[in-house]
């Protein structure tokens, strides 16, 4: 089985993703999933997300310092969120979100 848990702030922000997997190939597309944003922020944004992985677990940290950056962040890290909704919708992983959804 494969857990994903997307923590937010009281606005709503993602400010982590946490993804609990086994190996299974539904494992490596949320893996993927949450491994592109870290990608597109460091790379695109020039910010430094914290990446770790032990195990079978990835966590992916945002610092959402940057107030000039927020809605840049928030357009990668929904998208993430958009696409482990549609692995949820169709079973292949169990996602949970802790906290208020964004607001736009």
């Amino acid at each position: 089985m494969v857990e994903v848990v997307v923590e937010r702030d009281e606005d709503g922000r993602v400010l982590a993703v946490t993804l609990r997997g086994d190996g299974s190939p539904e494992a490596r597309v949320a893996s993927a999933l949450v491994e592109a944003p870290a990608l597109g922020l460091r790379e695109y944004l020039h910010l430094q997300p914290v990446v770790h992985r032990e195990g079978g677990t990835l966590r992916l940290q945002v610092d959402r310092s940057d107030f000039f950056l927020d809605r840049e962040v928030d357009a990668v890290m929904e998208t993430m969120v958009l696409g482990l909704r549609s692995l949820a919708r169709e079973g292949a992983i169990l996602l949970r979100e802790v906290g208020e959804r964004i607001r736009v």
